[in-house]
């Protein structure tokens, strides 16, 4: 008997007035190199995608969401930033990015900075944390030893290098979810129903072989997922991007005991999936103040 498009547990609760995940199977789309002047990739096309599979199910026994963004110490010494700044401003000498396109003006402006620089380094103390990192240097090549720059200043002068620490920026993450359901099957249709979920989400959670090409496999499929309340999304959970099902647990003795039917069927299933979006929020992605937020 083929799966019918359309499954869905329970067979006779959910309504027009329900509250229900509608979780859609659909086909990988590769999203392509990443371009410069282009954004996105081919997976966030596919909201007019048509659904290989659809599946209803009741509302998360958990529903949660939590959107991360990656911030880290950054620590640049001012002896670091003095020597990035010359760097830059040779660098535009010899590339001619210079605004004035001038080389032999730009030279001697690194000059003059390099000179400023130096004062500062005769007239501060990094010219004895200089000599402290010499001198750490000579010891450890000879000695083998371990000794750092900032242990011979600070036994020395009662001062470390100030690595002017900041917070920034430096990457994005992906949300996962996880969702949690128990199947009791109160009938023989609602037996079917359970047993056709179950595998058309392992299923399409799996990776695919290529007929007549044995050194490849294709992605398996991706997932749509929206809570929806009777015929609309419910806009006051969380919206999702595309997902990948990286996890199908079933446990086939949900009430930490085996027990089945007269033709078999486990009297209690409990069914965990873990999905992981296949691209980052982004602050465009928030538009529209009445719908349903990511």
């Amino acid at each position: 008997m083929a799966t019918p498009k359309l499954l869905r547990y329970p067979l006779d609760i959910i309504n027009a007035t329900t509250d229900y995940m509608y979780v859609e199977v659909l086909k990988y789309v590769a999203g392509g190199l990443p371009d410069i002047e282009k954004q996105g990739s081919g997976n966030l096309n596919t909201k007019g995608t048509k659904a290989i599979q659809s599946i209803i199910l009741p509302m998360p026994n958990s529903i949660a969401s939590v959107n991360r963004t990656g911030w880290g110490e950054s620590n640049m010494s001012a002896l670091a930033g003095a020597g990035l700044k010359a760097a830059g401003m040779a660098l535009d000498g010899l590339t001619g990015s210079d605004v004035r396109d001038n080389k032999a003006a730009a030279t001697e402006d690194i000059g003059k900075f390099m000179t400023r620089q130096g004062r500062g380094l005769v007239n501060s103390g990094a010219r004895q944390f200089l000599r402290a990192r010499i001198q750490a240097s000579l010891v450890n090549a000879v000695a083998g030893s371990s000794i750092s720059a900032n242990d011979v200043f600070g036994r020395q002068s009662g001062q470390i290098v100030n690595q002017n620490v900041e917070l920034l920026f430096n990457s994005v993450s992906i949300r996962p979810f996880g969702f949690n359901w128990d199947f009791t099957p109160r009938n023989h249709d609602e037996s079917v129903a359970v047993l056709q979920i179950i595998k058309c989400l392992k299923r399409s959670a799996a990776p695919k072989k290529i007929v007549g090409q044995n050194g490849f496999l294709s992605a398996p499929d991706v997932f749509r997922l929206t809570y929806k309340r009777g015929t609309g999304d419910q806009r006051f959970l969380n919206k999702f991007k595309i997902c990948a099902l990286t996890s199908v647990g079933v446990d086939y003795t949900g009430s930490g005991i085996y027990a089945s039917y007269h033709d078999g069927t486990p009297v209690h299933y409990r069914l965990n999936l873990s999905f992981t979006e296949l691209e980052p929020i982004y602050s465009e992605d928030y538009t529209d103040a009445n719908s349903a937020e990511y």
